[in-house]
């Protein structure tokens, strides 16, 4: 027999299916309207803050030379109350350029070599616009007061079709939106399909889509970068699944919340520490760090990496990306393995059960537990 509504004398839903409480929808509309309201607020304060006011904070340069008047303006800057460089000497303007093109620094600067003559100040547009920009305005100024002309080197600009150095930006957050997105959308439309057994292989199949997607409007169609298909093809589809392996974990450890959760953490953190819009160095401390353990700032730099310094540096992103997808994969089973264990059979739905009854026949067959329960928000 089946359960039936409990209806009060004024004609509102007291009681749904075997009891259970609705919520009022008062409480409804509150809810409804806090989502948006927090994800406004979030957006607003985390950008504003990393951004409003940037200025230049230990930026990693060099000065070229090994002669008293070197040593002098590299000691004299990083002596400085509140200097926005951090400066070494490097010997030769080759080391320099070594330097620059492996991203240890974002200029270089090369005093006169003959009374008159021009200071040289090296920088590399395609390590970040900002940084190169932000350099060159502080050696500028160096410049300035000692009354210096300088003449500027460009040794690895930004390609014709990237003059801002922007389109790595907007890759990076389609990819970070496409693993964050669809996994959103299952948990809310299609919570059947969220289980440790089929989400992994939907998950794959919508990052190789895509990955191809973003490629092919990118390149082919906006002609935004040039070359590196199966590169940005790999990195994509290597990205959007680990992203939404973290999307799904996150949203079994705190349910209905995972989508603000997954945002603020994915986009609002992850875009201002990327490095790929405005230099971390620019921003609070706080960003810096998390440049080097977060999955967006990762898959930026891998990206910055194969288009423009021949995949240079790749591996370790790589490495944080992969650390994200099996931590993600790893806290997921843990999850559902003792939420399962705590729930009796008879409280099971029938999909529940059917995942259940799949994972044991699993078992069974490969001598190994692979829980595939869903976990209802």
């Amino acid at each position: 027999m089946q359960a039936t509504d409990t209806v009060s004398t004024q004609g509102e839903r007291k009681a749904g299916p075997e009891g259970e409480r609705q919520v009022p929808k008062a409480v409804m509309y509150v809810f409804v309207g806090l989502i948006p309201f927090l994800l406004v607020m979030m957006l607003v304060s985390v950008y504003t803050a990393a951004m409003h006011q940037p200025t230049p904070r230990d930026l990693p340069v060099a000065v070229i030379g090994t002669g008293q008047q070197a040593v002098g303006l590299a000691g004299r800057l990083n002596a400085a109350e509140g200097s926005p460089v951090e400066v070494r000497t490097v010997g030769s303007t080759s080391e320099a350029r070594s330097l620059l093109m492996d991203r240890e620094i974002g200029a270089a600067f090369k005093l006169p070599s003959a009374p008159g003559g021009p200071a040289l100040l090296y920088t590399a547009q395609t390590a970040g616009m900002g940084q190169a920009s932000m350099a060159q305005a502080i050696f500028n100024g160096i410049a300035a007061q000692q009354n210096i002309p300088v003449e500027h080197h460009e040794i690895a600009p930004l390609p014709p079709e990237d003059g801002m150095g922007v389109s790595a930006m907007m890759i990076v957050t389609g990819w970070i939106l496409a693993g964050y997105m669809i996994v959103t959308m299952v948990t809310q439309g299609f919570p059947a399909l969220f289980t440790l057994r089929r989400m992994p292989v939907y998950l794959g199949a919508w990052a190789a889509l895509m990955s191809f997607l973003v490629w092919l409007i990118a390149d082919p169609i906006i002609g935004a970068v040039g070359g590196h298909a199966w590169e940005m093809l790999a990195l994509g589809w290597a990205t959007i699944f680990s992203v939404g392996l973290a999307q799904s974990f996150i949203a079994r450890l705190v349910g209905g919340l995972g989508s603000i959760v997954g945002v603020f953490v994915l986009m609002y953190l992850g875009v201002p520490a990327s490095n790929l819009g405005m230099p971390v160095k620019a921003m609070p401390g706080f960003f810096e760090w998390l440049h080097g353990v977060l999955p967006t700032p990762a898959a930026g730099e891998a990206l910055r990496a194969v288009l423009y310094f021949g995949g240079d540096g790749v591996s370790g992103n790589l490495l944080v990306l992969a650390l994200w997808g099996s931590v993600s994969v790893a806290g997921s089973v843990a999850l559902d393995s003792a939420r399962n264990r705590r729930k009796p059979e008879h409280h099971l739905s029938d999909d529940e059960k059917s995942s259940a009854d799949e994972s044991s026949e699993s078992s069974e067959d490969s001598g190994a537990i692979a829980p595939a329960v869903p976990v209802t928000a």
